[in-house]
């Protein structure tokens, strides 16, 4: 995939956005997230313009659909778009051994992908997208929890691009059938810390519902330590299945693989054409890379509210919310 734009924060002209969406997500992104073409417009406007005075973000991606993503998982309130890309930034540049150099072709990278963690099983009803990862075939023995975080996520900044995903969401199902206690402990308190402010504030994507299959008792202590970091808004999208059948009767039968309904054909999973989407993307990725924000700057934002940069919990919007904006 030929990529098309920069990080330049204010280049010399900004591409034109030309919306694509299906009618059925036009329709969601006006009755969800209050988007049509004047607020959408004027909201990309407006937040490149916030770019581009910000004195602490040095580059940046200003193309629409990359601003998109966050201003229609913050339903166009632009101070929140401005506030979790922000965050998206900072929290990319403090932990690089889990957002930078992620690269499709890496060993790792194949290997996972090869071994069926992640996959994308297609679109629901509702428009929105399902993904599910088995924990098993995670191999303990041979990745450590960096890896994990890194497959995830390059699989996750892709989808996030996609704008049928931007507006509809996501739904994540985790099956942890045959997870040993080697899983659980791969998240260490330390990380616990770290993956909070990840879960909650860099992921500009709509997470609808998260879906936990078949956990195991001895794991559920883990799970409630790693809930401490979760935001009050995102626990209340966990359910938790004991059951495959009582997984399936939420969940239904369309999308889910055969070893999960009584169903004879496999469904077309997209596993195989976001796979593609993802090697085709490897350039995309490494330009993420070139964006840059003045860290330091807000370690002072951090020491006053009481947040180290391990736990990003405040931006720098407040300070800027008083730019003049054209």
């Amino acid at each position: 995939m030929t990529v098309t734009y920069g990080v330049e924060k204010c280049p010399e002209k900004f591409d034109e956005y030309r919306c694509n969406l299906p009618e059925q997500y036009r329709k969601l992104a006006a009755d969800q997230l209050r988007e049509d073409d004047h607020i959408r417009k004027q909201a990309i406007d407006q937040m490149r313009q916030w770019i581009a005075k910000h004195p602490y973000i040095r580059r940046c991606r200003t193309d629409a659909v990359f601003l998109l993503r966050f201003l229609r998982q913050r339903k166009f309130s632009i101070p929140k778009a401005c506030e979790m890309l922000e965050r998206y930034l900072a929290l990319r540049q403090t932990f690089p051994h889990w957002f930078q150099g992620l690269d499709p072709f890496e060993k790792t990278m194949v290997a996972l992908g090869e071994e069926e963690v992640f996959h994308v099983l297609g679109f629901d009803a509702k428009g929105q997208i399902v993904i599910l990862i088995k924990s098993r075939n995670f191999r303990v023995d041979k990745y450590v929890l960096e890896d994990l975080i890194r497959f995830l996520h390059m699989n996750m900044e892709i989808l996030s691009c996609d704008e049928m995903v931007q507006v509809a969401g996501v739904v994540l199902i985790v099956d942890c059938y045959e997870a040993s206690m080697a899983h659980f402990t791969l998240f260490r308190l330390s990380e616990m810390r770290n993956i909070g402010p990840y879960i909650n504030h860099l992921l500009p994507i709509r997470c609808r519902e998260i879906h936990v299959i078949r956990l195991p008792k001895v794991a559920a202590s883990i799970v409630d330590l790693l809930f401490a970091y979760v935001s009050p808004k995102l626990k209340h999208r966990f359910f938790f299945h004991k059951t495959i059948n009582e997984a399936v009767s939420y969940l239904g039968k369309t999308l889910l693989p055969t070893e999960y309904t009584d169903q004879t054909e496999e469904p077309k999973a997209l596993t195989h054409v976001y796979s593609k989407r993802i090697r085709e993307s490897r350039d995309e990725l490494q330009l993420l890379d070139q964006m840059e924000i003045d860290v330091a700057k807000f370690s002072s934002v951090w020491s006053k509210t009481g947040c180290a940069p391990g736990g990003i919990d405040a931006g720098m919007v407040g300070s800027f919310r008083k730019l003049d904006i054209d």
